[in-house]
């Protein structure tokens, strides 16, 4: 897999970008995969607690669910977002919310990642990617 991780963040150093952002950028392929959520943490209200809940429970959930649920938290500050087409066995692309610092993301499509180096502003290269 191809890995980037994206750290763009505004003049007084908070993140600029959340989960929404890139299921946004993957667009339908996001919705129609089914996502398999781990060690989630996020901020603000109900969609935030079922994202946390639906981790905990180790669920698979329809993308259209997780892209609802992302747009609904004011930040996931922590969890891994790893996506399954037609019920493979392996995931198409994994996306990492760190700390409330970075996300990184991981993928055997190239044309995603060319897609995450045009649409944000500071992206490298994860080590070994």
């Amino acid at each position: 897999m191809l890995g980037v991780t994206i750290t763009d963040r505004d003049p007084n150093g908070v993140l600029t970008l959340d989960l929404r952002d890139i299921l946004r950028l993957i667009g339908p392929e996001a919705e129609s995969a089914d996502w398999q959520l781990s060690d989630v943490e996020a901020l603000d209200g109900k969609a935030a607690r079922e994202l946390e809940d639906l981790a905990d429970r180790k669920l698979k959930i329809p993308g259209h669910v997780l892209v609802r649920l992302s747009n609904d938290v004011a930040q996931v500050i922590n969890g891994c977002f790893q996506a399954y087409r037609n019920q493979a066995s392996e995931p198409w692309i994994i996306i990492r919310a760190v700390d409330s610092s970075a996300f990184d993301v991981e993928t055997d499509s190239k044309t995603l990642i060319e897609q995450i180096r045009r649409q944000f502003n500071n992206v490298a290269d994860l080590p070994g990617g």
